[in-house]
């Protein structure tokens, strides 16, 4: 390869320029018609990072050093070319040997993994390939295809490089249609809202709806949201669509409101891109105003991923919202990598997690020991958690063994209509007026803990006087954890929040060894829902001391293998130690 002087180049790498290279492509391809060319488009991926890292310098640099490796690789490769599109973007192109090209592309990363190491950066190049199959296209839209095959492996760990094929022609033929018609359909209304119910596990009644968006158009018929919203957050449509959900359930609230109807709260989705917008906290602001709604109807989940994109923002963003009154929700828990970190920071009151842990696992053991982990953690932190996807059974009653109080998903309900959804509210309205569970069967449900803690709370005053401290207490196979806790238990274990809840385990392991059959009668005479369990026994505090306990427990409710109890505690130490011998 050998680039002409005559011809123009990118002042900053060396090589073509993009518009001589498409003209050296033209030539080579004309001038060897028995020849079959291949267009490779590359893309370096963290130059933004090394920008922000090293300084501007050492991004020109790398984009120097990248320019320089091209000319180095293509040498001795007969008929060849290479240009610098724009910013971090590459292009080459020789004949069509897989090979070939193949052996190109691991020289070229080899050459960048040796800059990387100097820098201690992990910096990945992905490759698009397109074979000239078609001479007389224009070089710009044969770059277009190579482009197209590189986007579908950019910032893929696995697979660096892909060659194009008609699938994705179609994909981008069908992707333009879309935008190309998106504004008109917002404005014809061709985008609609429907709802899917989230379920109490408890009683089965409706707890609340998510909004989704669908896309029913007169041409094409409905349209996957697979298929548009992904595009849409590519291409910023997204902030319009979220705005025109939010709207229409504030509106559908009110309406609700107006006629009487038994309405719960409606969560809509806020797209990672709309927190970039400087207007966002106000636009919701506004239309909860105008359509004189309460907060707490319209509920806000982001998505785990946004957190990953910008922690600060996301954070400042979600404080901002809940002071105003909404609740604030975190969808997709669990399927990103900053989950157990982010939680210490993230004012979230529900995590809504993704139930994709229990699909096709190759280790199901595993799989429902995580979900139970995440369910219990929630617990633990005070934040209420909907497990969303749940489709059979077998995944309710796995549910309800590990004490999950909330769900969503096809087992109920598929998304619906507006008027659907009405009636499938009037219906379960009816359900428990009567008293009636549709699916489930339950051997014994008082109250659900989170209804009963908030019931409690209500009444501190009141139980503050009849107990030194309070908590609820979970046993599963045997074994009990506080899931909530007054103040005052904190102070009377001489210990507080953070060291409880990091020496967790069995509350049983800090009573006295001879006093735990104490404790285990009075939890199996609560237990059978009857009556109230009743102990003394003496329990170690954190610091060492000791404290005997008077405790009266009832059971609140159960599940498969988990049982909820409500347990009073008060300090006796003094009455006891004035006894003699004790």
């Amino acid at each position: 390869m050998v680039i002409n002087k005559d011809k123009q180049v990118d002042q900053l790498t060396g090589i073509l320029s993009v518009t001589s290279f498409e003209r050296d492509v033209r030539e080579l391809i004309d001038s060897h018609p028995d020849k079959v060319f291949a267009i490779v488009e590359l893309d370096i991926n963290r130059l933004t990072m090394i920008n922000e890292l090293y300084g501007l310098s050492e991004g020109d640099n790398l984009l120097r050093y990248m320019g320089s490796t091209l000319r180095d690789v293509l040498r001795d490769v007969e008929d060849s070319s290479c240009a610098r599109i724009q910013a971090d973007l590459f292009v080459f192109a020789c004949p069509y040997d897989e090979k070939v090209i193949e052996n190109i592309i691991t020289l070229i990363e080899h050459s960048i993994r040796r800059y990387s190491l100097m820098l201690n950066i992990d910096i990945l190049v992905s490759f698009g390939i397109y074979k000239c199959v078609k001479p007389e296209l224009e070089v710009a839209l044969m770059r277009d295809r190579a482009k197209m095959a590189l986007k579908t492996v950019k910032g893929n760990y696995i697979k660096h490089f892909a060659y194009y094929d008609e699938k994705m022609h179609d994909k981008i033929v069908r992707e333009q249609e879309i935008t190309q018609n998106m504004n008109h359909a917002l404005k014809n209304r061709e985008f609609v809202v429907y709802f899917q119910p989230k379920h109490s596990l408890d009683d089965e009644s409706i707890i609340g709806a998510e909004a989704l968006v669908r896309w029913n158009s007169p041409q094409k018929g409905m349209i996957s949201p697979g298929e548009f919203v992904p595009l849409f957050e590519e291409n910023g449509f997204i902030m319009k669509i979220d705005t025109f959900v939010w709207e229409e359930s504030c509106k559908f609230i009110r309406k609700s409101l107006d006629a009487g109807l038994p309405i719960k709260p409606v969560s809509v989705n806020v797209s990672r891109i709309n927190l970039y917008n400087p207007e966002l906290c106000e636009i919701l602001n506004s239309l909860v105003k105008e359509y004189n709604i309460p907060y707490e109807m319209l509920e806000l989940e982001f998505t785990e991923s946004a957190y990953t994109d910008n922690p600060q923002l996301m954070l400042q963003t979600m404080n901002t919202l809940q002071q105003m009154g909404f609740k604030v929700e975190m969808d997709d828990f669990g399927s990103g990598y900053s989950s157990l970190n982010m939680l210490k920071d993230v004012p979230v009151d529900v995590l809504k997690i993704d139930l994709r842990f229990l699909d096709k696992s190759e280790d199901s053991e595993k799989a429902t020991a995580i979900v139970s982990a995440v369910v219990r953690m929630a617990k633990w932190l005070g934040i209420s958690s909907i497990i969303e996807g749940v489709e059979t059974k077998e995944q309710i009653s796995f549910l309800k063994s590990i004490g999950c109080t909330m769900v969503q998903g096809y087992y109920f309900s598929k998304p619906m209509p507006q008027d659907d959804y009405i009636e499938y509210i009037k219906k379960y309205s009816m359900i428990e007026k009567s008293g009636k569970q549709p699916h489930l069967d339950t051997a014994y449900i008082d109250i659900s803990p989170d209804a009963f803690w908030k019931n409690v709370e209500e009444h501190e005053n009141d139980l503050t006087a009849l107990f030194s401290a309070y908590a609820l207490y979970e046993m599963y196979d045997g074994v009990e954890e506080t899931i909530r806790t007054s103040e005052s238990y904190y102070e009377l274990f001489h210990t507080n929040r953070n060291e409880h809840y990091e020496n967790r385990g069995s509350s049983r392991l800090r009573v006295y060894e001879e006093d735990r059959p104490l404790v285990g009668a009075m939890l199996e005479q609560a237990g059978t829902g009857k009556g109230v369990g009743e102990a003394v026994f003496r329990r170690m505090c954190h610091d060492g001391s000791i404290v005997w306990i008077h405790a009266k427990a009832k059971l609140l409710g159960m599940n498969g293998k988990s049982k909820v109890f409500f347990v009073g505690l008060n300090d006796v130490s003094r009455y006891i130690n004035s006894i003699p011998n004790m």
